[in-house]
């Protein structure tokens, strides 16, 4: 089940990231339908509820976790949450709590590597074994790479179930990975219509939520439709102008995304 609701913030997936876009205190449940078209892989099935954790975990550790991610932009905090998690994984290896926050925590340190350096290929092949990375790492060693190596249909697999399991998870980060997934994707796969059909919805039903805003300013842009030039420089300008609070650490990553994308076009 770990592995499904890492998907939702991965891939955060195509970009990944997600998995980057904050924390919230428990695991999706199988209550939405998909988008229409898509097809819930047969051989995924939703839990029947959290797994038994071995010896229980301790609420102290749960605690200073839930309040040091909140700060995980500080590289001080991102070592201790490290540490915690070296910890905890040690004590209780089979354990749900500690086993998806060591995915966040993988997932969010491949998510702010630049695409193709051999640091994200590396953090994204780690989030990929801790269940959500198969898209980090595809940014890591490359798409046409990885649809060599045939992850495209394992990234599918992943995203569809987070989608079947709650399409709005993570203030809508599967809609958003659905997204930028056919933005990502190599000629002739690419589709960038796709990719603007999706992501407007995302953003109409999820105003709050910035990477989704980016991610569609980025479709728009390389899309070159009338109007949509427009469009997406709006959509940055309103990351830009917006004030946040609800996730320091993601709101400071992609404001400064935003800034970039804004000297760049």
């Amino acid at each position: 089940m770990h592995l499904v609701r890492r998907s939702a913030i991965a891939v955060l997936a195509a970009a990944g990231a997600a998995v980057a876009q904050g924390q919230p205190p428990g695991p999706p449940r199988p209550t939405d339908q998909l988008p229409s078209g898509l097809q819930m892989p047969p051989e995924i099935v939703p839990g029947q509820g959290a797994p038994q954790r071995r010896g229980g975990t301790p609420a102290e550790w749960m605690a200073e976790w839930d309040d040091l991610w909140k700060r995980r932009g500080d590289p001080a905090v991102l070592t201790r949450l490290e540490q915690v998690v070296d910890q905890h994984i040690a004590d209780d290896a089979d354990g749900f709590e500690i086993n998806w926050r060591q995915a966040s925590l993988i997932a969010w340190e491949a998510d702010g590597e630049p695409d193709g350096s051999q640091q994200k290929a590396a953090k994204g092949k780690l989030a990929w074994e801790a269940g959500v990375g198969v898209g980090l790492y595809s940014e890591g060693v490359g798409v046409l790479t990885a649809l060599s190596q045939g992850l495209e249909g394992k990234f599918r697999e992943r995203l569809l179930a987070a989608l079947r399991i709650n399409k709005d998870y993570l203030d809508g980060a599967p809609q958003v990975v659905w997204g930028r997934y056919f933005y990502k994707l190599p000629w002739p796969k690419r589709d960038l219509d796709e990719s603007i059909k999706v992501l407007r919805v995302a953003v109409r039903t999820h105003p709050n939520n910035w990477r989704a805003k980016l991610y569609l300013a980025d479709s728009l842009i390389l899309n070159q439709l009338e109007g949509q030039d427009e469009e997406a420089h709006q959509l940055v300008e309103q990351i830009l102008a917006s004030r946040g609070g609800r996730d320091p650490p993601e709101e400071a990553r992609i404001r400064e995304r935003a800034q970039k994308w804004k000297q760049k076009h």
